[in-house]
């Protein structure tokens, strides 16, 4: 392996998991050497700073071996870290691991906010019982009183003789705060101390003459506590065993070291999901020269709704069919789940079909109750509303459809103080048809709480007409499979232009796809058209005559047909370097979501949303509606722009900031507590 291809593997962490996987220990300490112009033993022994408690070695051979064991487990932890900031801090400190260069440290280094207090992350209430395991003198506590200020209680662990009397003289003015002359662990005993009367001081496994009493905080704190942090030189995995009942019953806000031991960067995180599997991961680093300082935040779907009866969401078919599989991994299906994923709510789909095995999807969104009906015509819709219209804390209704205006009278009238949530799924073809003036209609607008649209143009554009305030929920994405097997490096993916959705309508205009392609191939060789989906009947004729004018492209225009399997999908658009969207209308469909997060640069005619599919240009193309031609211009200039992967790496970027789905489902959250709010 030469410097180049490993240093191009830095510059992702998925790269850095593939060099660690395909790459043998001695192959990449020899690039290291090379690199740095040291001897390979020299490298080998090079202390990395950090990870060196009690009997770990912090040698570079010794933390090499460590990512060489247990990548697997530093890809599953990566995954799970919920915010892009998270993820990047990782990949720098993954990277010094296998490269110890300070420039990764200094790019991990957050100085722009207090360390355990980090208040975008961490947020404390006058009601807040906080837990300080490792209390130094006093100055974390006193650090949180300056953030926060107000609190119900304070303990404070600290094992050290010397720093213990410092702690008690420097928070003596403080009521409520319980200062302890004891270590955290997992059981009550007398163990070795080595005392450095500094922040360092440490359990030790070693003989020593110095003892002190350690306790768990199960057994020492009879009460729920609220927020636990943790700096404890290396002990801070018996002491989190120490705490499991607590961390399982009151879930605590966590701010847990990560960087004593070489593996608590992937054990902790571990061991705190095995106790508590719902918490949000955050990570980040508070030392600019040195490997230490890190801290993982994981932080329970800490919000609760208000409203005291506020416990069952549920969602019904506004069609005269059951709910389609397909049906649970879009936004009417994830949106009820993550509400019970996020919330604590009961997420129901009302109107499914009485056989289970229709719904595959279920074991990915599991926890989503399917209430089936004996029909699916309207008449038996609203008989359920009317009877279990109580029962329903919070409605979803998708779309301006008739039977959801009739279902939000019946439940409004059953249930006054219900609230009802309807994604219009507005589009301009539509809603140019939708006369909201009618009675019938605005009555339907007046009882949703929340109207939103899915687009950016749509939801401004209706807000001034209506007179009413149109909310934008992008049509999100919720990474359902696993995205360790998923994500690919840019340099990974192939020459390939997708599309997906239902091929042939008049909706989807796949003809100016295929003519587009066609008159720019010769320009692009070696670019492949894949098409996902069904194939509309009334298309046949023409891929017929399509490839019979077009011979020399029957292996570069591909016809995949429909992918159920989730996973066999997102594949697609990772291998995929652009999505195509040539559309006569749209709003704002699901595939763009998926293809921006799996990063593939749009290619999209101008329909409702088409701004926000390619960021104002940042991240694709836009041609006017049905202009072959002009399609056929983006088609090329994309392909062969020298600046795609620049674009790649926008569209996933992007992504995450604009089509988070969880980040909709909080925004919908928070609209329904101020409506509580107003209701009070």
């Amino acid at each position: 392996m030469d410097k180049k291809e490993f240093l191009s593997y830095l510059n992702s962490y998925d790269g850095i998991s593939e060099c660690i996987k395909t790459h043998d220990t001695d192959e990449i300490l020899s690039t290291v050497s090379n690199l740095f112009n040291k001897s390979e033993k020299e490298i080998a022994i090079r202390p990395m700073g950090g990870y060196s408690k009690g009997k770990t070695s912090g040698c570079y051979l010794f933390v090499l071996n460590d990512l060489k064991q247990n990548i697997g487990h530093y890809d599953h932890i990566y995954s799970q870290l919920y915010d892009e900031e998270s993820k990047r801090v990782f990949h720098m400190l993954v990277a010094f691991r296998i490269c110890p260069d300070m420039s990764f440290i200094k790019s991990a280094y957050d100085g722009d906010h207090p360390q355990y207090f980090d208040t975008n992350i961490v947020n404390c209430t006058e009601d807040e019982i906080f837990v300080d395991c490792g209390g130094y003198i006093g100055d974390t506590a006193k650090s949180y009183i300056d953030i926060y200020g107000k609190y119900k209680k304070i303990y404070v662990y600290e094992p050290d003789h010397i720093n213990y009397e410092k702690a008690c003289s420097n928070l003596s003015e403080y009521n409520d705060i319980i200062i302890k002359l004891a270590g955290v662990g997992d059981k009550t005993e007398m163990a070795g101390f080595s005392s450095q009367d500094s922040a360092g001081s440490f359990l030790s496994s070693e003989e020593s003459n110095d003892q002190i009493q350690l306790i768990s905080i199960d057994q020492d704190i009879q009460e729920p506590v609220s927020f636990i942090k943790m700096d404890i030189e290396g002990f801070e995995i018996p002491a989190l065993i120490g705490a499991r009942d607590h961390i399982k019953k009151d879930h605590p806000k966590l701010a847990i070291c990560l960087y004593h031991i070489v593996s608590d960067l992937w054990e902790i995180p571990e061991l705190i999901s095995g106790i508590y599997p719902d918490y949000h991961f955050y990570i980040r680093h508070y030392e600019e020269k040195q490997n230490w300082e890190t801290v993982l935040y994981a932080i329970p779907p800490s919000k609760r709704l208000v409203h005291n009866k506020m416990s069952t969401v549920a969602t019904i078919c506004p069609f005269d069919r059951p709910w389609e599989n397909v049906d649970l991994t879009k936004d009417c299906g994830l949106l009820p789940y993550l509400f019970y994923r996020e919330y604590g709510m009961n997420a129901k789909l009302i109107g499914s079909s009485e056989n289970p095995a229709d719904y595959p999807s279920l074991n990915v969104v599991n926890g989503i109750e399917l209430v089936p009906l004996p029909r699916h015509d309207i008449n038996t819709k609203l008989a359920y509303i009317e009877k279990h219209a109580h029962e329903i804390d919070l409605l979803l209704l998708y779309g301006g459809h008739n039977i959801n205006a009739l279902i939000s009278f019946v439940y409004k009238n059953c249930n006054p103080n219900g609230l009802i949530y309807c994604g219009l799924d507005a589009n301009s073809f539509w809603m140019d048809r939708f006369d909201h003036t009618q009675d019938f209609y605005q009555s339907f607008l007046d009882n949703c709480d929340v109207l939103a649209a899915s687009c950016t143009c749509m939801a401004d554009f209706l807000t001034k007409k209506w007179h009413k305030k149109i909310h934008l929920i992008t049509n999100g994405y919720y990474e359902l499979c696993n995205p360790a097997v998923l994500k690919k490096d840019f340099s990974e993916k192939e020459n390939v232009i997708l599309t997906v959705g239902r091929l042939g309508t008049k909706q989807k205009n796949t003809e100016l796809l295929l003519n587009a392609f066609a008159s720019v191939s010769d320009s692009l060789p070696g670019w492949i058209l894949k098409l996902v989906g069904p194939i509309d009947e009334s298309f046949v004729p023409f891929m017929d005559s399509f490839f019979a004018s077009h011979p020399q492209l029957r292996d570069r225009v591909v016809f995949i047909g429909p992918i159920s399997k989730r996973e066999t999908l997102m594949e697609e658009y990772e291998h995929a370097k652009i999505f195509a969207l040539p559309s006569e209308f749209e709003g704002a469909p699901n595939v763009i979501s998926e293809a921006l997060t799996h990063g593939c640069v749009s290619a999209v005619t101008k329909f409702d949303a088409f701004e926000d599919c390619i960021d104002h240009g940042e991240c694709g193309r836009a041609t006017d509606l049905h202009d072959e031609n002009g399609f056929a211009n983006i088609l090329k200039e994309l392909c062969l722009n020298q600046n795609l992967q620049n674009m790649s790496d926008h569209a996933r970027s992007y992504a995450a900031r604009f089509f988070d789905m969880r980040k909709n489902v909080e925004k919908i959250y928070d609209l329904f507590n101020e409506t509580v709010d107003i209701r009070r």
